[in-house]
């Protein structure tokens, strides 16, 4: 079922390692692992509307100014320079330009 599976969705098939005292069995995924950083790690550098931008990146992989502006309720201006800002803390990198940008983890 797990070969199956792994095709259907367009992974390699499962892999086994073994050892004397244990069997693994991995599952390769195209999806690259997401690195997490705590909040509490960077949280004297951020405001709370960035600090939920953050998490909402770390959530989702990626945000707009737009989404900035829905779920801290603030102008397009606020949310632009807060983003910035953010860019140039080294924390977010910005992908595309104008309204079709997006905002992802570094």
């Amino acid at each position: 079922m797990m070969k199956r599976l792994s095709k259907e969705w367009g992974n390699k098939a499962p892999r086994y390692e073994f050892h004397p005292l244990e069997t693994k069995i991995i599952f390769d995924s195209p999806i690259q692992e997401s690195t997490f950083i705590e909040i509490d790690d960077i949280s004297e550098q951020l405001n709370e509307r960035q600090k939920n931008a953050f998490s909402y990146v770390q959530k989702h992989g990626h945000i707009a100014t737009k989404e900035y502006v829905e779920i801290n309720s603030v102008s397009r201006r606020v949310a632009y320079e807060e983003l910035r800002d953010m860019t140039n803390k080294g924390l977010l990198a910005m992908i595309g330009k104008g309204r079709g940008s997006r905002y992802v983890q570094k």
